[in-house]
């Protein structure tokens, strides 16, 4: 009988050791990129549960290429970067005075000396947001990490994603749902917005939390999950508040608007009689001077704000009448009819702007064709809004309300091209999907063969 020595170590311990070794070296190096890559293997997973096996791997493809591709963008920032002459760098501006002042405030915490020019920075009421402090306390847990910020942004960014796309996937089916997917992940400015170490990712991922959240809990029987659900959106709405002024505010509006949006519209005569009551009290309201004086007041804030883009550099377009521009002109003397023009101007301009007559530079040239993309959402929104309407009135609801509350807090206090182009992304994640309901129905009719059951109902 003869017998084998079992050999110290077997090839799977070699590679598991091996892995944990890679890992060990990487979390030293990195910490933030270890915890990414768990991260993003959560959210890939989570997406294609529950999913047939064919879509399952277009979903989980469509995120893995968006992953690769703003790892990508993250690793030549760095490798472009002299940081002989900066210490790190950054894709805007504003990046690199968010990470400064997180890095002063993380100073501060441990009680490490700074300079006292800095420590005023510190509290800086311009730009005064809680994601300061989110980048303060995660750059105490590991270190200075202006690199891994981004990570952070990628990864609630495509939280974001993740549940916008669980949230619309049973409401409209597997088309209209991989379309807004690959939208959301691939256009120019959200992608821009997606790799920034901004406030913007966390604010859209704590929206997807409370939109998805009210959703729920509009359609949960249990009292004590409806609960549970109603206070994560309403922390979530709070938490916006810290990250951007009046982020509570136009939450609420979102999601109340939206939730009563639903219960009218399933209710015909509801629906009708509400519209001529608002109708009728907007009227009353309007007639009592009071409330003239405040909406005139309001009026002349959103067109001062306006102004003073206008007045910033850059390439702008006008929205009131030529003798509103002049600096010695107060803007209180705007009348009824130069009003209705502001108007109709805004809402026609963010719709339209940047027009190709609006196009002098070789960067707003290479905008040009994700501003196509943008008047084919505009274009089948309407169509979009319809048949989304009829397969669930509730995401339907909530979706369009939030984009119709954040271009209206742009169209009429926007002025610069740039800014409102950038801008327009808040509202982007949410019409994506409804018009990508309006692009599949259009083309299952077009196209008859090219219907796909779960899709086009």
């Amino acid at each position: 009988m003869t017998s084998t020595a079992p050999s110290a170590v077997t090839p799977g311990w070699g590679v598991l050791a091996a892995a944990g070794i890679a890992v060990g070296v990487i979390y030293t190096l990195s910490p933030l990129a270890v915890w990414f890559a768990i991260a993003a293997t959560l959210i890939v997973a989570c997406a294609g549960r529950g999913l047939e096996d064919a879509e399952c791997r277009r979903v989980r493809t469509v995120l893995i290429v968006a992953l690769a591709a703003r790892l990508l963008a993250v690793v030549v920032l760095f490798l472009t970067t002299n940081h002989d002459q900066v210490p790190f760098g950054s894709f805007f501006g504003d990046e690199a005075y968010f990470l400064y002042r997180s890095m002063w405030l993380r100073n501060i915490g441990l009680g490490i000396p700074i300079h006292r020019a800095d420590l005023i920075y510190a509290f800086d009421d311009y730009s005064d947001t809680s994601h300061l402090y989110v980048l303060g306390f995660m750059q105490t847990l590991v270190g200075f990490a202006p690199y891994g910020a981004h990570l952070v942004g990628i990864a609630l960014y495509l939280l974001m994603a993740l549940l916008l796309f669980r949230l619309v996937r049973p409401a409209f089916g597997a088309a209209p749902a991989l379309v807004g997917l690959v939208l959301l992940l691939t256009l120019p400015s959200l992608f821009a917005w997606s790799v920034s170490a901004l406030k913007e990712p966390l604010f859209f991922a704590l929206t997807a939390v409370a939109l998805v959240s009210t959703a729920a809990a509009v359609r949960e029987p249990g009292r004590r999950r409806r609960a549970a659900l109603v206070v994560v959106a309403l922390a979530s709405a709070a938490a916006l508040q810290t990250v951007r002024r009046a982020g509570f505010g136009i939450e609420m509006a979102s999601l109340v608007g939206g939730v009563a949006l639903a219960w009218i519209v399933v209710r015909p005569r509801v629906f009708i009689a509400g519209l001529v009551a608002a109708t009728l009290a907007c009227a009353v309201v309007l007639a009592r001077p009071g409330v003239q004086v405040s909406a005139a007041a309001a009026v002349v804030d959103a067109a001062t704000f306006h102004r003073g883009h206008v007045w910033t550099p850059g390439r702008t377009y006008h929205l009131l009448d030529d003798r509103l521009y002049d600096e010695f002109v107060t803007m209180r003397t705007i009348r009824l009819d130069e009003t209705a023009r502001y108007v109709a101007r805004a809402l026609g301009s963010y719709l339209t702007v940047p027009l190709p007559s609006q196009i002098y530079s070789t960067a707003a040239l290479a905008f040009l064709p994700e501003q196509m993309v943008w008047y084919l959402l505009v274009a089948f929104a309407p169509i979009g809004l319809v048949f989304a309407m009829r397969r669930d009135v509730l995401v339907t609801s909530v979706l369009l309300m939030h984009s119709v509350v954040a271009a209206l807090l742009i169209a009429f206090t926007s002025g610069n091209i740039g800014t409102l182009v950038r801008h327009r992304g808040f509202a982007l994640p949410y019409l994506i999907w409804i018009s990508a309901v309006g692009a599949c129905e259009l083309l299952a009719r077009i196209r008859p063969a090219a219907r796909i059951r779960p899709a086009c109902p």
